[in-house]
């Protein structure tokens, strides 16, 4: 969907009508500065759209991240059977766990998934 050679030429011989052989270079350096100016422009956009998104949900990710870790530990303190428990209650609770512990394996290893996989770029460089 681009522009074809053709039109190109026709766009050129058009303009060269137009303006006269003296003026063409001026006016291609002038749009040349045009598109510069409106490439800066998009780019700085994209970089603060990247920023005002991306960082603040780094930031909430974490937060979440370390209440549900505290929230696990807290859990296990309270699954732990007391001190001088009879073992058949030992091993009930364990049984009890076993599913609990595979939901939280597959849940931890999303985590780490999601953790390897960048959200944004957060350089210009990265950004083009």
């Amino acid at each position: 969907m681009g522009i074809s050679i053709t039109e190109l030429i026709i766009v050129f011989l058009v303009l060269l009508l137009l303006f006269g052989p003296e003026q063409l270079p001026t006016i291609a350096r002038q749009i040349g500065k045009v598109m510069a100016e409106l490439k800066k422009g998009t780019d700085a956009v994209r970089k603060e759209f990247y920023n005002s998104i991306y960082a603040p949900a780094d930031e909430l990710k974490r937060d979440i991240r370390a209440d549900s870790r505290s929230l696990q530990a807290l859990k296990a303190e309270i699954m732990a059977p007391p001190r001088g428990a009879h073992p058949a209650v030992d091993r009930r609770r364990q049984q009890e766990t076993a599913g609990a512990d595979t939901q939280r394996n597959l849940q931890d290893a999303q985590t780490a998934f999601e953790q390897s996989t960048p959200l944004a770029p957060q350089t210009d460089e990265e950004i083009k």
